[in-house]
């Protein structure tokens, strides 16, 4: 009967303390909305070495099978070869070293709220990290038509930084989704860019945000998102339709919704989304706000990876073990206390 008594309760302890495990991390995942990636401040994207477009040469990419020797038009002139070591011929020695091209910009992602219409000008500090000298090709990915460069191509020395200009020329309103890319022999390092394009005199800010916990997500996972809209006209209240998009850094279009709705002061709701069919890499989320005489955008940055351990998946194995654990001491508490308890034996009479 006792060895009943203490099954029921680790039992029911490991419920219990599942659930307040649960709880927890619920919790968590809520406070963690305060801490997240919004239009109005620039999401933490993912900086990646990757091989983009077309692999033509002459398309302005350095890419696929293409070299400084192949298609110097795309990766830009090969590196000096290394000066032979001073010595007689017969003199032995160690191999000469690799000189190993780097580099790297002060923004791996951009978050630009336009007014549509409009141009503004942004700058990129890129610097030469390596120790030979390098040409940069300057070229965009999805958002060609509305950016221009200050130049196509940046020469640097060993340690030297230089700056990039780029202009944006706002189309429609609208979310767009692009990257910027600088490519030296086949090495492409990228700056996301997101277009919030608005219409002149909006009467309603939009906001989107994606809790940290689900800016990486597991292929399939569903995307929680908050979104906020305050109205900033007079305050008469006005149908709305709110189109939802997702897209990848190509400005391709994978998902696309709408739905209306009333809205007067501030309106804040949650909302899931299925991220089934994307493949593994950087994608946007994109609101599109259309009322009366206006339109308001909002959009935020999420990645599918392509591993299934992300940040929930360890919290939700180290609620697990905790549970065990504390289930595994509460046994061994309850056995001791047992023992100690002193057995008397009634007296016959």
């Amino acid at each position: 009967m006792v060895n009943l008594k203490h099954l029921f309760f680790s039992i029911l302890s490991f419920l219990i303390i599942l659930l307040l495990s649960n709880f927890f991390i619920n919790s968590l995942i809520d406070n963690l909305n305060n801490k997240s990636i919004s239009a109005h401040a620039s999401s933490e994207a993912s900086l990646g070495l990757t091989v983009e477009g077309d692999t033509s040469c002459g398309d302005a990419i350095c890419n696929g099978a293409e070299t400084c020797t192949t298609c110097s038009t795309d990766c830009g002139a090969c590196a000096p070869a290394a000066a032979a070591s001073s010595g007689g011929g017969g003199r032995g020695g160690g191999g000469a070293s690799v000189a190993v091209p780097s580099f790297k910009t002060s923004k791996t992602n951009t978050n630009i709220r336009i007014v549509s219409g409009t141009s503004e000008s942004n700058e990129i500090i890129v610097e030469n990290t390596g120790t030979i000298p390098i040409t940069l090709i300057v070229s965009s990915l999805g958002i060609s038509e509305y950016i221009i460069f200050d130049k196509s191509n940046i020469i640097l020395a060993p340690g030297e930084s230089k700056s990039l200009i780029f202009t944006v020329n706002a189309p429609e309103p609208g979310v767009y989704a692009g990257k910027i890319l600088l490519t030296y022999q086949g090495v492409t390092q990228e700056t996301l860019v997101l277009l919030n394009v608005i219409s002149e005199g909006v009467l309603f800010d939009a906001t989107v945000t994606i809790p940290d916990l689900y800016r990486v997500l597991r292929a399939g996972q569903r995307l929680p998102v908050l979104i906020e809209l305050t109205e900033v006209g007079d305050g008469s209240g006005v149908d709305v339709t709110m189109n939802y998009v997702v897209k990848d850094f190509s400005d391709s279009t994978h998902y696309k919704e709408s739905e209306t709705f009333y809205v007067k002061g501030t309106k804040s709701y949650s909302k899931r989304f299925s991220t089934k069919g994307l493949k593994p890499g950087d994608y946007v989320l994109g609101v599109e706000l259309v009322y009366p005489g206006g339109f308001a955008t909002s959009s935020a940055h999420f990645k599918i990876s392509d591993t299934v351990l992300t940040l929930q998946t360890w919290l939700a194995i180290i609620g697990v073990f905790v549970a065990l654990m504390l289930v595994l001491v509460s046994i061994i508490f309850f056995r001791r206390k047992q023992n100690a308890v002193p057995k008397f034996k009634r007296r016959k009479i």
